[in-house]
């Protein structure tokens, strides 16, 4: 490097250096922390933050870190909003969790238990969801690819909905039906003006899925029951759900118009935040990775909550149908991260400090690899040991993965760490579980807390696991059925 260069990027280190404090105060958000209250947890004197009277850090010292902690009564708490027949209304939502957001058996258990269903996209969750003993006439399928081998299980068992996400999937539906003498409850997957299309869907603009349910009705083996939509994009605000459903609706008006169509169901999918996770704009990002200036925490107050989400699903089909002088259809629901986000939270220590000239690098035994949502979406992070202490500290919290991408939080204030002390991501019951890799380390354990009790959920991988599925000795490879297909 060229003296020049040299002092080129010294002159800016320096810079960002005299200009971080003066940012930090001139430009503060009037929120950068949620209380730990919020999620239920408490500071106990020389215990550090406990959930249910249990400390923390006591959970990762008898189960291993990093940790994944579900909250069972956080958990039943949301399934009873999202089951809630709305005040004034004689019948509310019937609700299908969507496996692929937390996809843990024992967590799955407990919300089939308690009467919700089962929202699923792969021939694997397929198999789970009739492994766990849900009904068939409890079971949504969903999503752009389905073998033909699921296909003819669901439609063999007699799946509540079977949902056609593009016109081009309706021939096979219709031939494996006609084979298996069977005539399957199908929807269609439709695309608003608002949030997701692209490979998800048939849009509404244009004509295209006006034309895809004229196909399938074409056919005499389909029993064209319902419609799906899904926004895709998360719905924080009443006027973004508002506008998404009234969308829908004026759709079915028109299949009713057009085709003479009167809807059995309404399958209005989820999308609806956790109201403590917010994607990061990317000005704050910008701000919080040069100016080290603190990343806004967003106001869960203001955010729309599930019990005001089921009322308006609730209200804005009733009264459409209603000024109609038409029969409302059942009202489906497919909630993900609104349901179990808020539910989990990861544990992790702190494996080493490491000093740089404008910062300290806390690297945790934790990272994208457990906790990859991190990188983009907010996600409060609590010292469980200190956390009344003040935040006095700029770290830059990364994992052990060795790739700069490894790194959770660029700038967060945190009370003085040291070696060994735990941390807690909150909100880590959405997407944390599935998008997670083991990637030169194994999966952490998963367990419940129920009433003070600890519960396995889910052992830690070992490393026998990571290989138990290869073939070590060099012998000649034979393929699974499953390959053979």
């Amino acid at each position: 490097m060229s003296l020049k260069n040299r002092l080129v990027g010294t002159a800016k280190r320096q810079m960002k250096q005299t200009l971080r404090p003066v940012l930090q105060r001139a430009m503060a958000p009037k929120r950068t922390e949620i209380p730990a209250s919020y999620w239920g947890l408490e500071h106990r004197p020389g215990q550090g933050l406990c959930l249910e009277g249990v400390p923390l850090k006591a959970l990762v010292e008898r189960w291993g870190s990093p940790l994944h902690v579900v909250h069972m009564a956080a958990l039943r708490r949301n399934v009873e909003r999202f089951l809630a027949v709305p005040q004034g209304r004689a019948g509310g939502c019937e609700v299908f969790y969507s496996y692929k957001t937390n996809p843990i058996p024992g967590v799955l258990s407990v919300l089939h238990g308690m009467g919700v269903g089962a929202e699923i996209i792969s021939a694997y969750e397929l198999w789970l969801a009739l492994k766990l003993g849900v009904a068939p006439e409890r079971i949504v399928y969903n999503g752009p690819v389905k073998s033909e081998a699921s296909v003819r299980e669901a439609i063999s068992r007699g799946i509540q909905l079977l949902a056609a996400n593009h016109a081009e999937e309706l021939g096979t539906f219709a031939r494996i039906a006609a084979e298996l003498g069977k005539r399957p409850r199908v929807a269609l997957r439709v695309s608003t003006d608002s949030g997701w299309a692209a490979q998800f869907g048939t849009p509404i603009a244009g004509g295209a899925a006006l034309r895809a349910y004229a196909q399938a009705r074409a056919s005499s083996h389909l029993d064209v029951v319902g419609l799906h939509a899904h926004r895709g994009a998360t719905i924080r605000t009443e006027g973004e759900f508002t506008g998404f459903v009234e969308a829908v609706l004026a759709f079915t008006d028109t299949l009713h118009q057009e085709l003479g169509l009167d809807l059995e169901v309404l399958d209005l999918g989820g999308s609806l935040c956790t109201p403590s996770v917010e994607h990061i704009a990317e000005r704050d990002w910008r701000l919080n990775l040069t100016f080290f200036r603190d990343v806004p925490a967003p106001d869960p107050e203001g955010a729309l909550g599930i019990s005001r989400y089921v009322a308006l699903a609730v209200e804005l089909v009733e009264s459409h149908y209603a000024r109609r002088g038409r029969q409302r259809p059942r009202i489906f629901l497919e909630p993900g991260r609104a349901m179990t986000g808020d539910t989990q939270l990861l544990l992790g220590r702190v494996h080493t400090l490491k000093q740089g000239d404008d910062r300290t690098w806390a690297v945790l035994d934790a990272g994208v690899n457990h906790a990859e949502c991190v990188r983009n979406e907010y996600h409060q992070l609590f010292h469980v040991d200190r956390p009344d202490a003040p935040a006095s500290r700029v770290y830059t919290v990364v994992g052990p993965i060795c790739t700069p991408g490894d790194t959770l939080y660029h700038a967060k204030r945190l009370p003085e760490l040291t070696e060994g002390d735990t941390l807690a991501i909150m909100d880590a019951g959405a997407y944390f579980v599935p998008f997670a890799t083991s990637f030169s380390y194994p999966q952490p354990a998963i367990i419940a807390l129920d009433d003070g009790k600890e519960l396995l959920l889910r052992r830690a991988e070992t490393f026998e696991d990571q290989i138990a599925l290869d073939t070590v000795t060099g012998a000649a490879a034979t393929p699974s059925k499953t390959e053979a297909a």
